[in-house]
């Protein structure tokens, strides 16, 4: 991903989809409007409540190690994100992290960027979902699966087939 579309992601929350496509277009930070507080969700869908959601609850270290073929040396976590520490014998430890999302800003995401900066499609996942290799995390992965209107979850880690397993667990338990 471009720095543009970096910038995009921070903006996502602040502002409309049209003043973020303006700036991965390339018109600019100087071009911006006053940031907006309506939702890029039309009203008549409302996102689940994430509050109310429990990332490491929704998949337990069982699951991880199921879905790594590892042994979890320790998960820490909570509400919207848990972060799962799995033994790797090359290099000791491998993290993989689950992210519960707002729908809005993963659909606004998902508005601006292009196709193949959005990696690869990964079919079955809720409405859309794609893998690729993860901002900023050198040899990290990161899958991310949108249920339109709804919610969005981000899984990281080293390994493409366990991403999958674990994003699969969690489209299996949040219907």
């Amino acid at each position: 991903m471009t720095g543009k579309t970096l910038a995009a992601i921070l903006l996502c929350s602040i502002v409309s989809i049209s003043t973020v496509a303006q700036l991965v277009a390339g018109d600019g930070v100087d071009a911006l409007p006053a940031p907006s507080l309506t939702s890029p969700v039309p009203s008549n869908q409302k996102g689940r409540d994430l509050s109310k959601l429990d990332a490491c609850k929704i998949v337990t270290p069982a699951d991880v190690a199921a879905a790594t073929n590892r042994k979890v040396i320790k998960s820490v976590g909570g509400q919207v994100h848990c972060s799962y520490v799995v033994d790797a014998p090359q290099s000791g430890a491998d993290t993989y992290d689950l992210y519960l999302n707002e729908a809005a800003v993963t659909e606004a995401l998902l508005a601006v960027t292009p196709g193949k900066e959005r990696g690869t499609p990964v079919p079955g996942l809720w409405s859309e979902a794609y893998v690729g290799p993860a901002i900023g995390s050198p040899k990290q992965l990161s899958l991310v699966a949108l249920r339109k209107g709804d919610m969005a979850i981000e899984v990281q880690g080293p390994n493409k087939d366990a991403l999958i397993a674990i994003a699969k667990i969690v489209v299996s338990r949040l219907k």
